[in-house]
């Protein structure tokens, strides 16, 4: 049964929640990750990893989202702005393995 932050009257209730919560997020990370594995497939040389435009409209849209759910929009930056950074990399590293470089 999901409860509602309202509905936890104990603390177990809400650290049932946070683990389950938790859950869908690496869930749902890995997913998105998924698509950058594909992303890094498709792309033709490390140079190609970096879009500065495509960072900043993902890292605008989701602390646009963050603040009308009532979330910190610093905080969600940030933490876009690193996995952002991770995945990059990681699509520079795939790329470039890939070509023999």
């Amino acid at each position: 049964m999901i409860r509602k932050p309202a509905d936890c009257t104990t603390k177990a209730h809400i650290r049932t929640e946070i683990d389950r919560l938790d859950g869908e997020l690496v869930a749902l990370l890995t997913e998105r990750f998924a698509y950058v594995q594909r992303m890094a497939e498709l792309k033709t040389s490390p140079d190609e990893a970096l879009v500065p435009e495509r960072v900043d409209e993902v890292i605008d849209r989701v602390a646009a989202a963050a603040k009308q759910g009532g979330l910190d929009e610093d905080l969600t930056r940030d933490l876009w702005r690193l996995l952002i950074e991770w995945n990059i990399e990681f699509e520079r590293r795939t790329i470039a393995r890939r070509l023999g470089q």
